[in-house]
């Protein structure tokens, strides 16, 4: 795969042409989400989003902006990080333009007028109720908080009812103002890109006009871990929902790779430990998932299933086992070459459109200023060996595992 990265308008555009491709994504990534916010205005972010794509200049109304869109079929969205906020349109290629006009009106001219946000703030409350319906949703959330602790780090995207009840537009303004500036966003685009010149031209003119320097930094973030391994939650569902953590490895530790084809074996297919021996032999549970979460702050690893109450201490107990056999190195090597495989192909895979390959690439920039490309990391994958991922399995133990749990 070939990129270049070009400075327009003093902003960091990144291009990753996909010959093959029938299809072209632009996404504007701001590192402007929940991490960058404090107590008070935790949730602004996941707000300001709902916002930006309503009431600019050339599309004034959420209807406009949705009927620019439509008429060349395009895909426009937003999605939601703890780490940076992404808006794109996907395209046929020769509607690029198209697609670059509405994202820079929504960039430049976004107005938040009063009364529209009021009625936004009854649609986000109603998104928080549905996530608070969601014992799995909750789960995360409430372990966030028990695992990170009172910052940035463990406080949910949306946060409260309370805080959003009192963003004003004032405060919306401001953190646009402070975050969404020329050297804490870039722009990134993959797919078919038909006449790049045309491009640069057109995002040369239309981002111009937007602040230089950011006026805000990212909370420091010192992680302290809990004080007790074992806490729960009650909430009075049909499952007993638990979330089993261990710190893992941040996103600049090339022991990621080691630590991704570990959870790997734990559970990432259908052929994984936790899902044969927890799920199809005892039948505990529908849904139990493994990973390895890395941000650039830290790294987590993350066990989650929702079990039967009346055997949910057997449940535990089970996944605990198959944890503890993990971490004594009980792995064998037809294991760990089907997890290579495995991590392997959903590299492949995930970045067949040019949505995922935008991300992908994108991602990697804006918060570490550098990227590894699909060969490289196949390269690591395939770099691998059985004993890395042994002594990643350490990690495991008894005593660096955090037990949480809704009922």
């Amino acid at each position: 795969m070939k990129y270049t990265i070009e400075s327009i308008a003093g902003i960091d555009c990144l291009f990753a042409p996909m010959e093959d491709a029938y299809s072209v994504t632009i996404e504007i990534m701001c590192k402007a989400w929940s991490i960058y916010e404090n107590r008070e205005n935790n949730g602004i972010s996941h707000f300001l989003e709902h916002l930006f794509f309503k009431w600019g200049n050339k599309y004034p109304t959420p209807k406009a902006v949705a009927e620019a869109v439509d008429k060349f079929w395009g895909e426009f969205n937003a999605y939601t990080g703890d780490e940076y906020a992404g808006y794109y349109v996907k395209c046929a290629p020769e509607f690029i333009d198209r697609a670059i006009d509405v994202l820079a009106d929504m960039m430049n001219h976004a107005k938040f007028p009063t009364d529209e946000l009021e009625r936004e703030k009854g649609v986000v409350i109603q998104e928080l109720k549905m996530y608070e319906d969601n014992p799995m949703s909750m789960a995360m959330q409430k372990w966030q908080g028990y695992y990170f602790g009172d910052n940035s780090f463990g406080r949910p995207i949306i946060w409260t009812e309370k805080n959003v009840l009192s963003f004003t537009q004032q405060m919306l303004f401001e953190h646009k103002t402070d975050l969404y500036t020329k050297d804490n966003l870039i722009i990134s685009i993959a797919g078919k890109i038909e006449n790049k010149q045309a491009v640069i031209d057109q995002l040369a003119k239309e981002f111009i006009d937007i602040p230089t320097s950011k006026r805000a930094n990212k909370p420091t973030f010192i992680q302290t871990l809990p004080t007790q391994h074992t806490e729960s939650y009650e909430q009075k569902n049909e499952q007993t929902h638990l979330v089993i953590s261990a710190p893992g490895f941040h996103g600049n530790d090339e022991t990621r790779y080691a630590a991704n084809v570990l959870a790997t074996i734990l559970w990432g297919n259908m052929s994984s430990r936790l899902f044969q021996n927890i799920r199809e032999k005892e039948w505990l549970c529908y849904y139990i998932k493994a990973n390895h979460m890395t941000q650039e702050d830290t790294g987590t690893f993350l066990i989650r299933a929702g079990i039967d109450k009346q055997r949910f201490d057997f449940g535990v107990e089970r996944i605990f086992e198959e944890i503890q056999k993990i971490s004594e190195w009980n792995i064998t090597q037809e294991e760990f070459e089907n997890a290579i495989g495995y991590n392997e192909g959903q590299i492949q895979m995930g970045i067949e459109s040019s949505d995922e390959m935008s991300s992908f690439i994108g991602s990697q920039y804006l918060i570490y200023k550098k990227i590894d490309t699909p060969e490289d990391v196949l390269k690591k994958y395939k770099s691998l060996t059985l004993e890395d991922i042994k002594s990643v399995a350490k990690k495991l133990s008894k005593e660096n595992l955090y037990l949480f749990y809704i009922k």
